[in-house]
């Protein structure tokens, strides 16, 4: 049996590499390495942002989910958006869902496809990545979900899957930074409005 992880580990490495769009323009792109843990001791990273803006990995099945630590250089509203790639996955069935944790483990925000959040200057904070798992507080009750609902607490586990089958499904999460604009001032100090 083909161990595609394995491969695609193998295709693409397991680390941060740049790419050249242009001769004005780079970007640069996180590469999932063998497997990303599910709680915050286990998380890959950390990954700096707005300087790293594409995560690339995959979910082995249904049960699989992928953490990512990540660090702000600066106070920006940080968007991030996931689709699957058709052409490295063996399952197109899915509703990937991500999940915003800050450095506690304190849910933030979740969403399916995409989700985002205000952070501060040289904040840590952890993104999740699921197939329809929700990730769960020490009391047993869900932490955050995709349709709004935010519990206290802290991310100590995430859902069962039930029937875990094998599933193999490569994902990439762009990042989309929007910095806060300050208005142009109608007219400068000293001069007379007519």
């Amino acid at each position: 049996m083909i161990n595609f992880k394995s491969l695609l580990t193998t295709l693409i490495g397991g680390e941060t590499r740049p790419r050249e769009l242009d001769n004005t323009t780079s970007e640069s792109t996180f590469v999932e390495d063998v497997d990303a843990g599910h709680l915050i001791p286990s998380a890959q990273g950390p990954i700096v942002v707005p300087g790293i803006d594409r995560i690339e990995g995959s979910l082995l099945s249904l049960a699989d989910i992928d953490l990512y630590q990540l660090e702000s250089e600066r106070q920006a509203f940080f968007k991030f958006s996931v689709a699957q790639n058709p052409l490295l996955s063996l399952s197109s069935l899915s509703s990937l869902s991500l999940f915003l944790f800050d450095e506690q483990g304190n849910g933030l925000a979740a969403g399916i496809g995409e989700v985002g959040f205000k952070f501060s200057d040289n904040q840590t904070f952890y993104l999740g990545i699921s197939d329809g798992l929700n990730p769960l507080n020490s009391a047993g009750e869900v932490l955050l979900s995709p349709y709004g609902e935010v519990n206290t607490g802290t991310l100590t586990d995430w859902q069962e899957a039930g029937i875990v089958l094998p599933l193999f499904l490569s994902y990439s999460i762009a990042i989309e930074i929007e910095t806060e604009t300050v208005p142009e001032p109608l007219t400068s100090v000293g001069q007379d409005v007519a």
